[in-house]
């Protein structure tokens, strides 16, 4: 018990010293202006914007803390110093309430909906920092005014809108994992993860030699850099992410439609090819790859003429028509089974850059993220040409 109070204290303690390191910032109510008269939305808009401006403030991300008891209204405290809103003025003003900054400004109802402007003066210095350009706002939700606040707050004092996660580990070399997705490296058991927008992320390790660690829930906010250290157990490792740079998805490419289609013309090709030798060896009585016991060869086929296999007699009309038909097929089965040939070479390609070059681990590109997975059963495309009658087939092993 005494531990869990001392624990308290520091984190108490060091948030005060973290605080009061920080100049101190007195943020007035808008002051409403409507010509046409002030009406309960209108004052419940400007309200709500200044909660949200104090509340970026309470928050103790940016540069200022808000200063105690200052939460004054703009047009309340012109009037008791009889001010104008010059810069010696609000100057005095910011000063009684203990402020360093002092933030203020006015909303203006207009018929496409409000305008707000929002000034940032430097009370110490009596000198003017910023002045927000006016701000249009046309929606009344809760919402998007407190969106609208947060925007005006960190324009006006440069207050940043994400923040750090510095995670230590007792592994050298691992995956740092948000919401399971990779998001940075170990190197000597550090990471710093950058540019993280505001809110809660499961946090998670993997590394080699190490089971996985146990899912913890950080916060982010805008302009904090939060530390968490993370005990890995020593193990079997399940690992099944690997990054380096940013996340990408490798084997989601253009290589895979590219298959696709080579692998469809092949099949196109190769079912022509398989038909033409069909027709060549003769599916229709005698109009075949033979006449008699001779076969039909090139010099069957050559300039025009044709010959009867053997060296036999002339042929005669009909074997002239027949040869001419042997012939005409046999040529389509020549020149389909080199096209065919030529597409299963790509298909085999298109295959391993679809497939395969990532199939274990992907390989990284220069800039560019990696993510190990678990190996997949391959299979192979393998074109087969006849050499005896140039077709071609396409076989598939699981």
């Amino acid at each position: 018990m005494a531990s869990l109070l001392s624990a308290l204290f520091l984190i108490a303690l060091t948030s005060s010293v973290a605080f009061a390191n920080k100049p101190t910032v007195a943020i007035l109510g808008l002051e409403v202006v409507d010509p046409s008269g002030i009406d309960a939305q209108t004052t419940s808009v400007a309200r709500d914007l200044t909660e949200g401006l104090r509340a970026r403030a309470k928050a103790g991300t940016g540069p200022y803390q808000l200063a105690i008891g200052s939460d004054k209204e703009l047009i309340d405290e012109k009037l008791i110093h009889n001010c104008d809103e010059s810069i010696g003025c609000m100057s005095e003003i910011g000063k009684n309430l203990g402020a360093n900054f002092l933030i203020y400004g006015r909303l203006e109802k207009k018929a496409e909906g409000y305008t707000v402007t929002i000034n940032l003066l430097n009370v110490d210095k009596k000198k003017m920092e910023k002045a927000k350009s006016p701000l249009t706002i046309t929606q009344k939700e809760p919402a998007a005014i407190a969106a609208a606040a947060k925007k005006a707050y960190n324009d006006l004092t440069g207050t940043t809108e994400l923040g750090t996660l510095v995670i230590t580990a007792n592994a050298e070399r691992g995956t740092v994992l948000l919401d399971d997705e990779p998001k940075g490296n170990l190197n000597s058991g550090t990471a710093t993860l950058t540019g993280l927008k505001e809110g809660r992320y499961r946090l998670a390790v993997e590394a080699d030699g190490y089971q996985r660690s146990a899912e913890v829930t950080v916060t982010i906010r805008s302009g904090e850099t939060v530390t968490r250290p993370v005990t890995l157990v020593e193990g079997k490792s399940d690992l099944r992410h690997e990054i380096t740079g940013t996340t990408s998805e490798t084997k989601s490419n253009i290589w895979k439609p590219i298959f696709g289609v080579t692998l469809v013309a092949g099949l196109g090709v190769g079912a022509f090819s398989t038909y033409s030798f069909m027709k060549w060896r003769g599916d229709k009585g005698d109009v075949g790859l033979r006449f008699g016991q001779a076969e039909v060869g090139s010099s069957n086929c050559s300039g025009g003429s044709f010959k009867q296999p053997g060296g036999g007699a002339p042929l005669d009309a009909a074997q002239t028509k027949k040869m001419q038909d042997v012939c005409t097929w046999r040529n389509y089965n020549i020149k389909s089974g080199i096209v065919a040939g030529a597409i299963g070479v790509l298909v085999v390609g298109t295959a391993y850059m679809a497939f395969f070059r990532g199939s274990a681990e992907t390989q990284p590109a220069p800039g560019t993220a990696s993510r190990r997975v678990r190996k997949k059963p391959q299979f192979s495309v393998t074109p087969v040409v006849s050499a005896a009658g140039g077709g071609a087939t396409f076989q598939i092993d699981w």
